[in-house]
């Protein structure tokens, strides 16, 4: 049964717009491209400027809390990720990214589908490995002969 724990944990993510819709009571949650290449999100695609200074200011993955304490670095220090003299924190309260100017025409932040959730064909790859290990598992059983509680 472990292997299929272990798919199951792969699959748990954080809700990262959503925190960061609450903690800063946005009207509606940030897109996922405002820290990631796509909105699929996932390990390694952080490559966005506000992401990349969240991570600098502790940010890592699977960590509300750390989450919490960039966005209070990001407040306190009044950083711009755009370089406009528009504040993250500002841009993200008035529905822009932060990565952006309001020229750029960069205002839907309503997300797809969140943070690493690309649907359902991202999530063949962790089924495939759970059902895998299962397998795995069960025929090392079979091998190993009847179990004496069995």
């Amino acid at each position: 049964m472990q292997p299929i724990l272990l798919a199951i944990a792969l699959l748990a993510t954080p809700d990262f717009p959503g925190a960061i819709q609450s903690e800063l009571d946005l009207a509606a949650p940030p897109r996922c491209t405002i820290c990631h290449a796509t909105d699929a999100g996932g390990a390694g695609t952080v490559v966005q400027r506000f992401g990349v200074y969240l991570r600098s200011r502790g940010l890592v993955p699977f960590d509300e809390s750390s989450l919490h304490d960039a966005l209070l670095a990001a407040a306190g220090e009044r950083h711009s990720s755009s370089g406009s003299g528009l504040t993250d924190i500002d841009a993200l309260k008035a529905g822009l990214d932060p990565n952006g100017t309001a020229a750029e025409g960069v205002t839907d932040l309503t997300p797809a589908y969140g943070c690493s959730s690309g649907g359902a064909a991202s999530l063949l790859p962790v089924l495939a490995l759970g059902v895998w290990l299962y397998t795995r598992r069960r025929h090392q059983r079979i091998a190993d002969g009847p179990h004496p509680h069995s």
